[in-house]
């Protein structure tokens, strides 16, 4: 469970934690510039651990299992990520930028008015982009910002060519999708990856957008887009 992150740290490695990030300064991995080869696979090898364990644990892992599981110590952690939410944030904004990949992708392969779909398909099987997806902090600080100007603009797309090829009802707009998606969300949270539970919501939430003679219209203002996600 998301909870204080200082508290998490401090609990999760007892005994000198506190020492370790006063004694070690924070290097390129969190200041911006280039990274030696080396520290730069430290770097990834962390991150990957962290996007595993927040998979499969969540937020609660101690970072001295992530640690562990990347195979590099404390310190080196710490030099990377000077705490847990810089740590947690850099691998929020990673799954953003694979999300963004996933959405260009449907993009330049499917027919125009088909990647919507293949994209939410596509990405709601996808463990990194799952567990971003589900995530309360995708919704803050940089990674909200990085939603915004890196992965909104391409479902725009998707969306304004699938409403031109008819797959999308023309009085519904990109915010009724977006909290459509947040909605989602709470299904991808009760149900695991593999029964397949959320293909069922999507494919309804496809069919509500879908135009139709039995349609009702859409007279009530929808969400201002800047409010979202």
């Amino acid at each position: 469970m998301e909870g204080p992150w200082s508290s998490t740290v401090g609990r999760m490695s007892p005994g000198g934690s506190q020492a370790i990030k006063q004694a070690v300064k924070v290097d390129a991995g969190a200041t911006g510039r280039p990274l030696r080869r080396d520290a730069e696979r430290n770097r990834e090898r962390i991150l990957a651990a962290a996007r595993e364990l927040f998979t499969e644990q969540g937020l609660g892992v101690g970072v001295d299992e992530i640690a562990r599981r990347a195979g590099v110590g404390m310190g080196t952690l710490y030099r990377r990520f000077p705490n847990k939410d810089a740590l947690v944030e850099e691998t929020l904004l990673t799954a953003v930028g694979q999300v963004r990949e996933l959405a260009a992708a449907a993009i330049a392969a499917e027919p125009r008015g088909q990647a919507l779909r293949e994209f939410l398909m596509v990405s709601m099987t996808d463990d990194t982009c799952r567990w971003a997806f589900v995530s309360h902090r995708l919704w803050t600080g940089r990674t909200r910002a990085a939603v915004a100007g890196e992965v909104v603009p391409l479902i725009s797309t998707m969306f304004a060519d699938a409403q031109a090829t008819g797959a999308v009802r023309g009085d519904a707009v990109l915010a009724d999708l977006i909290v459509l998606l947040r909605a989602l969300r709470v299904v991808m949270e009760l149900s695991e990856p593999s029964t397949g539970t959320w293909r069922r919501y999507v494919g309804l939430m496809l069919d509500a957008l879908r135009p139709s003679e039995h349609n009702s219209p859409l007279d009530e203002p929808s969400f201002p887009i800047d409010w979202l996600p």
